[in-house]
């Protein structure tokens, strides 16, 4: 309905319709949207299983305006479906409409935002407001939303015909009016070529492929015409020839275009004269013709389905269908066998995505499970064991051979507060009492801003003052991102399970570094998408077959070393100078390569 009305929803029909013995299945694709098609032609294309949407441009509205004094602010009454982007084909009557009397209250809106609306003004001498143009005109906006696919239009013709509409702003207390806007019954489409108005019945089908030619001769006895219409042209060679894209299809008896065809790569059109029998002429045509012209409008075609009747099966088909079947069902075997694997590997392993998601009883369990993975042993949900407590206890306790680990752990929308990491420092402190001893580290973990992917987080999610705090109170600071990617490094081989629960037990914040490494170089430049770049070391080895560690945003991974070249020549080995690099895997900007072991 877009600024003139409120927009009536209206579900598209998607029941299975039934006669008195008879079962008709709604076929899917092609959608259609029919507008003002006459309730007969509805009906029949219903019961052929087309998917239909019944539609209109809007009713006529006998306005009474009476005298010089008199106006009435109005809104359209079209009807489109909200999802028109989504429709195949849009068939079209121009000369069918209904009219109806002017109602006040169909007229208000029910609903409004904002402070200003629009409505039509319909003024003295207009006592017939017809919205069909500025629908049409609308009806434009919504094709034009068909983006990237091909669609048809088959528009019955009526004579053409502009209308001009003075819409008026609404506002507290005033009603501006907005000047004059003009438009024509065919608006629906970028360009019509639209000739004189004639009317006659004396019509001649054209050459065309048969099938079509055929169809047309059929019904032309009953047909008649409203509207001319002119071949277009374009410059080719410097000289005006046709344009190729349109085809007439019909002319009078004079020679002048009633029906054409206009086929560009995705939009097109068809123009039709009034047929009478609308219904089976639209029937045959969808089901006989338009298949073979625009296959991917219709993908369920059953034109020669009798083709697949046993009674027509060619040389050799049972048995290829035989196989087909086999392969099939052995493909859905292995198939239910791989979603079961992948069923298992989810919840085997959603603890992980749980560390990045969750908050409360679920994180914990999930760090349970995390920390179980490195193998810490007695690993306790101790705010669990204690909840009767009414102190304020750590979420989780690791007695280790030599100390005890108490860990605080929230998943929180932002970041953490001063407070939320010094929290388990209150804890620790009452924990050495108990034990006699200052054996306890205290560890405090967030998944942060848990409602963003986390690579748009604030990864560390730590200021520098939370940072030193920790420092001077001695216990540390992590994040579940960090965790998250943990797993990962320890399963490629870059730190071992011992080298991450040592880290654990780090001051400040945490970082999971691996042991050994020598800095490398920070690449100048990058080529071949991420596999190649350019290195200038000083007193490093570097052979190929040598595995570096690449390192971003805190981040490491493992890249080979597939090739050396020096001066485009390639090199077994090198220590000092500006290298190229060709590495098995790709890297980014401000990666980092480092190297394990004595330079």
């Amino acid at each position: 309905m877009g600024i003139f009305g409120d927009k009536k929803s209206k579900t598209e029909t998607r029941v299975v319709t039934k006669q008195v013995s008879e079962t008709i299945v709604q076929i899917e694709r092609p959608r259609i949207c029919c507008i003002d098609l006459s309730d007969e032609t509805i009906s029949a294309l219903k019961k052929s299983g087309a998917n239909v949407y019944n539609g209109t441009l809007g009713s006529k509205i006998r306005v009474p305006n009476n005298n010089r004094r008199e106006n009435h602010q109005l809104l359209l009454n079209f009807d489109f479906p909200q999802n028109l982007h989504e429709f195949d084909i849009i068939i079209l009557d121009l000369d069918n409409f209904r009219t109806i009397d002017y109602k006040p209250d169909e007229h208000v809106r029910t609903t409004h935002t904002g402070k200003t609306s629009l409505s039509l003004l319909s003024s003295y001498p207009e006592t017939l407001f017809d919205p069909r143009p500025i629908s049409s005109h609308i009806l434009r906006n919504y094709l034009h939303k068909i983006t990237n696919r091909k669609y048809l239009v088959i528009v019955f013709s009526s004579e053409s015909y502009e209308i001009e509409y003075e819409p008026v702003k609404i506002s507290e207390g005033s009603a501006e009016r907005q000047g004059i806007e003009k438009y024509n019954i065919y608006s629906f489409w970028n360009f019509v070529p639209i000739s004189e108005a004639k009317f006659g019945k004396e019509i001649t089908v054209g050459k065309m492929r048969n099938d079509l030619q055929t169809l047309l001769e059929k019904y032309k006895s009953e047909t008649t015409y409203n509207q001319t219409f002119h071949h277009p042209t374009k410059w080719t060679s410097d000289k005006r020839v046709e344009d190729e894209r349109y085809f007439p299809l019909v002319t009078n008896m004079n020679g002048d275009i009633v029906s054409y065809i206009e086929m560009n790569e995705n939009e097109n059109l068809i123009i039709l004269p009034q047929i009478k029998d609308k219904s089976n002429f639209i029937i045959e045509f969808l089901s006989k013709i338009a298949p073979s012209i625009y296959p991917e409008l219709f993908p369920f075609s059953t034109t020669f389905n009798w083709k697949e009747q046993e009674e027509y099966w060619l040389p050799k088909h049972s048995t290829l269908l035989d196989a087909k079947v086999k392969i099939q069902n052995e493909f859905e075997d292995k198939l239910a066998e791989s979603e079961k694997k992948i069923e298992d590997n989810l919840s085997k392993y959603s603890f992980l995505h749980e560390l990045i998601t969750e908050t409360g009883d679920s994180l914990v369990n999930a760090l349970i499970k995390f920390l179980k993975w490195l193998e810490f042993e007695n690993v306790e949900d101790f705010d669990e064991t204690n909840s009767k407590s009414n102190v304020l206890e750590e979420d989780i306790q690791v007695k280790l051979a030599d100390c005890l680990l108490i860990i605080e752990c929230k998943g929180v929308g932002g970041t953490s507060t001063d407070s939320d990491c010094s929290q388990i420092s209150k804890i620790k402190h009452r924990r050495c009492k108990e034990r006699g001893k200052f054996d306890v580290f205290a560890l405090y973990i967030v998944n942060h801003q848990r409602y963003l992917p986390p690579l748009k987080r604030q990864n560390p999610p730590f200021t520098q003052n939370q940072v030193q705090d920790a420092k001077n109170d001695e216990r540390g600071l992590l994040s579940t991102w960090q965790l998250f990617n943990l797993y990962f490094e320890i399963e490629n081989g870059i730190l071992t399970k011992e080298e991450a629960r040592n880290s654990i037990m780090q001051i400040g914040l945490i970082e999971f570094i691996p042991k050994g490494l020598n800095f490398v170089y920070e690449p100048t430049e990058i080529l071949n998408e991420g596999k190649v770049c350019i290195v200038t070391v000083e007193n490093v080895t570097l052979n190929i077959g040598d595995d570096l560690f690449a390192e971003k945003n805190g981040k490491y991974e493992k890249v080979k070393i597939m090739d050396i070249q020096d001066n485009g020549k390639s090199v077994k080995t090198v220590s000092t100078g500006e290298f190229g690099l060709k590495l098995n895997k790709k890297i980014g900007k401000k990666t980092t390569l480092w190297k394990k072991g004595s330079h």
